[in-house]
């Protein structure tokens, strides 16, 4: 699973964005003529290149199953990129109101938010105030999900949820659950299939809740008024327990949470980050470290335990965590896609090159990954081209 660390003493709270790449230059010609004569494949290093010159203006690319890419952008709309074939079909082409979550785990469903739906709560009243102005923070909003079925192309409404918290994995990792976030006035009735419904107890300002790996709850981050980011834990079931984890308070970890993302039943991996200055040849620079943990849930309480630690010099990093427990890495200004081992406690470069782009997360099957390359069109500017690569 992978996930955008949010947090860095504000520049770390996106330092993991896996919503990369923005851009008002388009390249529209390049997307709509993408076809199975455009899939290319290489033996190197085991790379497929899936898309070639998909052009400038997406803002997200997620995993959509293990056979296809669930690419976003404010112009370009919803659209999947079948890696089988490399035919793009449109889910939806307004990008300004149709925004995308994710898929269900199984790629059968695309899960999006209809902007347009949004409204006050049946019952509700917006406060009477004048700092108050609409503002999204307000609790008292819903909004609509719909769903778009991958085999038939059909469309359809299955579920409301307040407009906060935002969270991307709304099915559970079992494709039996749909997390709906706090509860709400506006009845809805779910069509077949329906998923179980899981609501949240907490009112935590949740940052992107995840689901452990064993569908029994969520992990999210916390952030309060203050810019202050604590970890947050909820439990599902008739045992289910919500708690607030902070860091030096009740977790033994250095730095500012930075990320969480559940691995392994009930592990969940940690990143955090600290910034610090240094003077070489009489200059000051400024530079981060990071370090990543693993914690076990024990009852109802945290264990953590330190595996990587590393500088950067203010940069950002994006990651995955593999079924294993290995780290799949990536800094922004770094031409390698590294790997650290946990079992060897060492790291090595599994891909490089000075074509190096952005780095956009693992199967969910944990077998390939997806990136991006550059090149230089003659005249004509940089192509940017998507590729996947096995990784065992």
């Amino acid at each position: 699973m992978m996930s955008s660390c949010r947090y860095k003493m504000i520049p770390l709270i996106i330092f993991l964005s896996l919503s990369v790449f923005f851009s008002s230059v388009l390249n529209s010609s390049a997307f709509e003529n993408q076809s199975p004569e455009n899939l290319v494949i290489t033996n190197t290093k085991k790379e497929r290149l899936v898309a070639r010159d998909i052009g400038f203006g997406f803002s997200s690319i997620r995993w959509c199953g293990n056979d296809r890419l669930l690419i976003y952008g404010y112009t370009r709309g919803l659209n999947l990129l079948d890696l089988a074939t490399g035919r793009w079909t449109p889910v939806s082409t307004d990008g300004t109101k149709k925004y995308p979550l994710n898929c269900t785990p199984d790629g059968k469903w695309v899960i999006y938010v209809d902007r347009k739906s949004w409204r006050i709560d049946k019952g509700r009243v917006e406060p009477d105030d004048e700092d108050f102005e609409g503002s999204h923070d307000w609790l008292g909003y819903v909004v609509d999900l719909y769903r778009y079925e991958v085999s038939t192309g059909k469309v359809e409404k299955f579920a409301t949820r307040r407009d906060r918290p935002e969270f991307a994995d709304v099915i559970s990792p079992d494709g039996k659950k749909a997390l709906l976030g706090g509860t709400h006035n506006t009845p809805f009735k779910m069509p077949e299939p329906a998923w179980e419904m899981r609501w949240l107890k907490s009112e935590w300002t949740h940052l992107d809740p995840i689901w452990l790996a064993d569908s029994s709850g969520i992990v999210t981050m916390i952030l309060d008024e203050g810019s202050n980011v604590s970890l947050g834990v909820e439990i599902f079931g008739e045992s289910g327990w919500a708690k607030e984890f902070i860091p030096g308070r009740d977790l033994d970890i250095k730095g500012q949470l930075g990320d969480a993302v559940a691995i392994k039943n009930k592990t969940i991996s940690l990143s955090t980050g600290e910034s610090y200055s240094e003077v070489k040849m009489g200059r000051e620079m400024g530079r981060d470290r990071y370090y990543f943990y693993t914690c076990d849930i024990k009852q109802s309480g945290l264990n953590c335990k330190e595996i990587l630690q590393f500088d950067l010099r203010h940069t950002h990093i994006r990651y995955a965590t593999l079924p294993g427990g290995d780290i799949v890495y990536k800094e922004s200004d770094d031409k390698c896609i590294r790997r650290f081992s946990q079992s060897r406690a060492t790291t090595e470069c599994i891909l490089d090159g000075p074509d190096m782009g952005g780095f956009y997360g693992l199967s969910p099957d944990g077998t390939r990954i997806v990136y991006q390359r550059y090149w230089k069109k003659f005249n004509k500017g940089t192509s940017r081209d998507l590729y996947i690569m096995e990784i065992n």
